[in-house]
């Protein structure tokens, strides 16, 4: 368990820090996504006419919101390599489309606000979960098992799973993100699209030069810096922080109006004489009803 919480604070540490997660996403993340959908839909074991594009699709679509038909990716007539390739490149050319409509500096902050807003809602998931393990654990001997073995192999197990959660979420919510222009209206993506090798055109006496090449039309940048979903996630994290703050500081200060009352000496027997100075038994004075 020390060295689960150490790898997930020194995950909170770098991001705090704010060193660069751009390369981690893109290559690890998204590519450790990628070759595990690539495994599950489209299995090397299987012959091509048994893979499930159709099922790989709804998945990037869900993971990335990638629409392979709008990207003019043609599955069905690439190699399983050739496809992984053809998916990471536009991947990765829609989140450099991304970070220039946002900006380098603002697309790395996003990725550290998601990134520790994710971690830090797992983790506390992952905590309570480890609670319910410990309660449930005994019963493993009952079916022949150590429960220190099984304890140790489960919480590893389910320490991966959340590791494994944190990166699709993190990869979901950055490429799912939303752009709002100044109007708060959504901005629609440029579509970019792979560069396919294709044999240059043949200059004729009818045909002007200037027709040959297709002038490339920029991308319209807003005036002012535009909003995202993702800082609307911000903002609910800084308040949900704000809000357990004010709790944990009323459920330990109590209210400071009041001052707090304090014994202070031996305690009071109930047989012995009342500090009030009338004679009576404490039991009989002040102290009735106590």
């Amino acid at each position: 368990m020390n060295k689960q919480r150490e790898a997930v604070y020194g995950v909170r540490r770098q991001l705090l820090e704010g060193v660069e997660q751009r390369e981690l996403i893109l290559d690890d993340y998204v590519g450790g996504i990628l070759s595990g959908l690539l495994d599950e839909y489209l299995d090397e074991k299987t012959r091509p006419d048994q893979w499930d594009f159709k099922g790989l699709s709804t998945r990037l679509m869900d993971h990335f919101g990638l629409d392979l038909a709008k990207a003019g990716i043609k599955a069905e007539e690439l190699s399983r390599h050739e496809l992984g390739d053809a998916i990471f490149e536009q991947l990765k050319l829609e989140y450099e489309a991304k970070e220039k409509l946002l900006t380098a500096p603002t697309m790395r902050y996003h990725e550290r606000m998601v990134m520790l807003n994710v971690i830090d809602g797992l983790w506390k998931d992952h905590l309570l979960s480890m609670d319910h393990l410990k309660e449930g654990i005994g019963l493993r001997g009952y079916a022949q098992q150590d429960p220190l073995v099984a304890y140790k192999r489960e919480s590893y197990d389910m320490f991966e799973a959340m590791l494994a959660k944190f990166q699709e979420d993190t990869a979901r919510f950055l490429f799912r993100m939303q752009i709002f222009g100044p109007d708060g209206q959504p901005i629609e993506m440029p579509r970019v699209t792979r560069s396919v090798p294709a044999a240059p055109p043949v200059a004729s006496a009818a045909t002007p030069v200037e027709e040959l090449e297709a002038p490339s039309q920029p991308i319209a940048l807003p005036t002012r810096q535009p909003e995202t979903t993702i800082d609307a996630i911000e903002r609910d994290f800084q308040r949900k922080k704000q809000r357990e703050l004010e709790a944990a500081t009323h459920s330990g200060g109590g209210d400071d109006s009041q001052p707090s009352q304090h014994r202070t000496g031996d305690k009071i027997g109930r047989n012995d004489p009342c500090p009030c100075g009338s004679g009576k038994k404490y039991k009989k004075c002040h102290g009735a009803g106590l």
